[in-house]
């Protein structure tokens, strides 16, 4: 997976509160439900990034970042509202 990769899940992660991380998972649909039930959502976001980016180092690509970055927007969109 190229660098940038996991760089732009872990700041996207980063953006989202913890109260809505499984909003934003869930509808991503990358992660299966087994690794969304290993993710630990008590943890600080700066613990729970790396692990998310971890889960998704093998096979995420540019189009699954863009995805979630999309989902991410449209979260915190209705956030601000």
């Amino acid at each position: 997976m190229d660098e940038t990769i996991p760089e732009f899940i872990r700041k996207t992660i980063l953006k989202i509160s913890m109260s809505e991380m499984m909003t934003v998972l869930k509808p991503w649909n990358f992660l299966s439900e087994n690794q969304l039930q290993v993710l630990n959502f008590q943890q600080r976001k700066e613990s729970f990034a790396p692990s998310v980016v971890l889960l998704c180092e093998k096979c995420a690509g540019l189009s699954h970042v863009a995805l979630l970055d999309i989902i991410c927007t449209q979260v915190l969109q209705h956030q601000k509202i």
